[in-house]
């Protein structure tokens, strides 16, 4: 398999993955985004994909999948309020980016 296939892959499961966000629900959003984000670092982890390819896919995910965008949004607003042992790295890389992209102040990475 080359990097495209297992990135394609990678991409569908991350897809798969997101569970209901609810209606206005900022509890269930900021969970799934939490779930989607583990599995991304698992793949990480196992040396599936990198943490490059990881956020590449975050990113597709969000623009491609309204309710993931939902979630990445509720996660990056309230990134102050998560509890840093719950986030997994790339999450925090992620909406962190997010917040800087959305003109907000970064939170910083001290756990």
């Amino acid at each position: 398999m080359d990097e495209a296939d297992v990135s394609i892959k990678a991409y569908g499961k991350l897809r798969d993955s997101i569970p209901s966000i609810g209606f206005l629900s900022q509890k269930k959003r900021v969970i799934a985004f939490l779930k989607v984000t583990k599995l991304a670092q698992q793949m990480i982890d196992e040396q599936k994909i990198s943490e490059d390819n990881a956020l590449y896919l975050l990113s597709t995910l969000a623009r491609k999948c309204a309710p993931f965008h939902k979630a990445v949004m509720m996660a990056a607003l309230h990134l102050a309020n998560i509890n840093r042992k719950q986030i997994q790295p790339v999450g925090f890389k992620y909406a962190n980016n997010m917040r800087c992209n959305m003109q907000m102040l970064p939170i910083d990475d001290d756990i």
